[in-house]
């Protein structure tokens, strides 16, 4: 507990924070009344005890603080650090005393307890219940294709495969050939190839599109090192000491890669972020919505809403379009005041350094994306505002 107060006393007193909600201002005269916060979960664990195929590992894995996929007790403190740095950012939408706030979360113990420390952060000495259904309990909103799909097994993986070079899986994995490297020297390799051995394979089921080989090994494998680091664990065990930060930031283009196939292609994009943008576009627009919500889910979600919205971002010491622990995508409604309103949409996200360190977040932490569904010179009104976050398809529900 000593720990969390020292890092919430060490973010609330830097005042860099306070000017990132100001940059871009659509014009003077304009301020934000609303922000909706959709958030990946913060540092966890492997979700399983081995997280490579059998025989792969050269030795014993890493120990945790904590059980598999959980948030870790380091990882509770860089998302202190999250949420007092936002709230030292949306101060003037917060207001003073303990403001009505939304907060929901999916059923995961990772998610929940990462949007009952964040929250705890953002509104100190406030008390502020988390909304998610009960544990085990599918949530459409976090969690689209475990269940039903719009899209046929044809049609998932044909808006997969278009995401593949020319050449297909085989000449992707001839373009990775350096990566499969890379990997093998940290799974210390020698004899024979142990990931490129493996070719990637792309298919769907259920709707959901389904990666194997290398690509799938290799994804997965980069966020496993990048976790360990992130988590403070000492570097001889971070990929048994022989993976350094630069070696992790270069393999997570391939974490990237995978939701380049899985989750950005715009049809698999649309259906599966369909119910959490329809949530957005509620909390932006419906007139008694508090000023600030918060959808905690999974780096899936966020590279679905990526893909069907076209938003772009580069988080400090991760590969392009890579979701971070404690991650956000931020959405802000902006109002002169007589009923017209502009959206403005950020990331932002802690470093793989400032994660390990829990050190204050650098201005590299918010960037402003390109997005110009709600910024035109006559700004949107409510309808507006939901039609920008509908990227085809049926209407979001209201």
């Amino acid at each position: 507990m000593r720990a969390v107060t020292r890092v919430l006393t060490a973010v609330l007193a830097t005042s860099a924070a306070a000017s990132f909600a100001t940059s871009a201002t659509p014009a003077p005269g304009w301020r934000i009344d609303r922000v909706v916060v959709v958030m990946r979960h913060g540092i966890r664990p492997p979700t399983k005890a081995e997280p490579l195929p059998a025989g792969l590992a050269p030795a014993p894995w890493p120990a945790w603080d904590v059980g598999w996929g959980e948030l870790s007790h380091h990882g509770e403190q860089a998302v202190t650090m999250l949420g007092a740095f936002d709230r030292a950012t949306y101060a003037g939408v917060l207001g003073s005393g303990c403001p009505a706030i939304r907060a929901v979360a999916d059923t995961d113990q990772r998610t929940v307890r990462t949007a009952e420390v964040y929250v705890a952060a953002l509104l100190p000495g406030c008390t502020t219940s988390v909304d998610h259904e009960a544990a085990g309990q599918r949530d459409p909103r976090f969690s689209p294709f475990d269940g039903t799909s719009p899209l046929t097994n044809a049609e998932t993986a044909a808006a997969a495969n278009a995401a593949l070079p020319q050449g297909g899986a085989s000449r992707l994995d001839r373009d990775l050939a350096d990566d499969w490297a890379a990997i093998d020297h940290i799974l210390d390799c020698h004899a024979s190839p142990c990931i490129a051995a493996k070719p990637t394979v792309v298919s769907a089921n259920g709707g959901r599109v389904k990666l194997g080989g290398a690509l799938a090994t290799g994804g997965s494998f980069s966020e496993t090192l990048a976790l360990e680091y992130a988590d403070g664990q000492p570097l001889a065990q971070v990929g048994w000491g022989r993976a350094t930060r630069d070696t992790i930031t270069h393999l997570l283009e391939l974490h990237s890669r995978e939701f380049a196939l899985t989750a950005r292609p715009p049809a698999i994009a649309r259906a599966g972020s369909s119910a959490l943008l329809g949530e957005v576009a509620n909390a932006l627009s419906a007139p008694d919505a508090p000023p600030f919500s918060l959808f905690v889910g999974h780096d899936t979600n966020l590279a679905l809403i990526g893909g069907a919205l076209g938003l772009h971002w580069k988080a400090p010491q991760f590969a392009p379009d890579d979701p971070p622990p404690g991650g956000a995508l931020i959405f802000e409604r902006w109002t002169d005041g007589s009923g017209r309103y502009r959206l403005a949409v950020r990331f932002r996200s802690q470093s793989l350094d400032e994660m390990r360190g829990l050190t204050p977040l650098s201005p590299a932490a918010v960037q402003t994306l390109r997005f110009a569904g709600c910024a035109d010179t006559a700004g949107c009104d409510a309808a507006g505002l939901r039609s920008a976050l509908q990227p085809g398809g049926p209407p979001l529900a209201k």
